[in-house]
């Protein structure tokens, strides 16, 4: 068992490493220009190095390690203006990402998407100091495309598999500043995961949080055990634009099972973006949500927990309109944006209500969120849970569709086959609240499994 350890562990760094020599960041940094900036790392080389030379057997207290394998299968419909744009033939030039297609041209992209997705998880705990990392291939299934270009070599050798989609989900470390009696303040720095893990939230903080998290706890007024957590974090370094999320909850409020929560968020950018717009629409958003939750355990449920939970959110700076493509060739002028007026759609709402939690063989969990979303409550890629789809990649800030714009179900359901094994499946379905530049529906059935060990 200990040699698989070793070899598991190596095998992962050396894979992470291989990536890290080849590659560019996200900002096209070279090798050299990172390991120029990096170079101040020379002056703890000796500290770091005693801590390498210490054995993997004596690390174990103190270390964890873990992995998950998922295979899924979603199957997804979506509809502009009553008609499919899965697998659709395009009556018109439209540019969808970076390509231009035009008319009689069509998208080869079926309803049915299958994933495979491995996740490595280590973790380091002492009394005092914590550190999380969490490393996630997320590959399509399929044979290898040959890479030529559709136009070139249309009855070649076209697969959708992908072997090369490696993220640094997590990777952070924290510390504890005080602790007396039931007070506790805590820091956390480096990549926390997605703003949902540290904020609550049924449709927003999927965006990630890359930045420094704090977090005062207490008991202390036997009104309610209650914490305020606020974190700080980079939205776009180049354009010096970061943003803050703050969160008070108080938790088994009169020992009544009820909690309450409270978070406001400023995305807000005084100043112009990396594009040099100033005060760009995509961060128009200063958004509060209120929430509270219920827990209780009913005797019908056999000893199963319930909760309910339902929020109220708005965002207090809408900007009351968008732009819309109003360009019908694309070949001669390229995009031109059409300013649209929707007024004040700047409010959302959930309900959610979830039976069972899965932790060991035999448990089971059956949850239905219902929510709607208007088109500028929150930004359009802070989405998360259900969606309006947007398989064309389209922007609300530029074609007057994308992420936000809503309103709809999802209803989730999981079973535990084994300590490891689960299965779970999902089924979502929303539809536009008003028309900006067309209606839209959209569908997804997901069934996938989970092995954790």
């Amino acid at each position: 068992m200990r040699l698989l350890k070793y070899l598991f562990l190596a095998a992962f760094v050396m894979s992470v490493r291989t990536v890290t020599i080849y590659g560019e960041d996200a900002d096209g940094k070279t090798v050299f220009q990172q390991e120029l900036e990096e170079n101040d790392e020379e002056e703890l080389l000796n500290f770091i190095n005693s801590k390498r030379s210490i054995p993997l057997a004596d690390k174990s207290k103190n270390l964890t390690i873990a992995a998950e394998v998922h295979t899924e299968w979603n199957y997804q419909t979506e509809k502009l203006r009553g008609e499919r744009i899965r697998g659709f033939i395009f009556r018109e030039y439209e540019e969808v990402g970076d390509e231009i297609f035009e008319p009689g041209d069509s998208i080869a992209q079926g309803p049915n998407d299958f994933d495979i997705q491995f996740d490595f998880f280590m973790d380091w705990k002492t009394d005092k100091t914590w550190a999380k990392s969490h490393i996630r291939y997320d590959n399509s299934a399929g044979v290898s495309d040959n890479g030529i270009d559709r136009k070139i070599d249309p009855r070649g050798f076209h697969g959708s598999g992908s072997v090369d989609n490696l993220a640094l989900r997590e990777a952070f470390v924290g510390y504890e500043i005080f602790k007396c009696k039931d007070d506790r303040l805590t820091i956390e720095v480096g990549r926390r995961g997605n703003l949902y893990k540290a904020f609550y939230s049924e449709i927003q903080f999927s965006s990630r949080l890359d930045g420094i998290v704090l977090k005062y706890s207490s008991k202390r007024g036997g009104f309610a055990d209650w914490y305020i957590t606020g974190a700080g974090f980079v939205v776009d370094e180049r354009a010096t634009h970061y943003a803050w999320v703050v969160e008070l909850g108080l938790n088994n409020i009169l020992n009544s099972g009820i909690n309450f929560k409270y978070s406001f968020i400023d995305w807000q950018l005084h100043g112009r973006n990396r594009y040099f717009q100033k005060n760009p629409l995509g961060f128009r958003f200063k958004v509060s949500q209120v929430a509270l939750l219920y827990n209780f355990t009913p005797e019908w449920l056999c000893g199963h927990e319930v909760q309910l939970s339902g929020a109220f959110m708005m965002n207090h700076i809408p900007a009351r309109y968008t732009f819309i493509n109003a360009n019908q060739d694309l070949r001669k002028k390229g995009y031109t944006p059409l300013k649209q007026k929707i007024g004040t759609q700047n409010l959302g709402a959930y309900v959610n209500i979830q039976l069972g939690t899965i932790a060991h063989e035999g448990d089971w969990f059956v949850s239905g969120l219902a929510a709607f979303c208007e088109a500028q409550c929150i930004p359009d890629n802070d989405v998360r849970n259900i969606g309006a789809g947007n398989f064309l990649r389209e922007s609300m800030t530029s074609d007057g569709r994308g992420n936000t714009n809503w309103k709809g179900y999802s209803l989730k359901a999981g079973y535990a086959l084994t300590n490891n094994f689960v299965v779970e499946t999902e089924y979502n379905h929303s539809w536009s609240l008003i028309s900006i530049a067309g209606s839209e529906g959209y569908t997804r059935y997901t069934i996938g499994t989970i092995y954790s060990f």
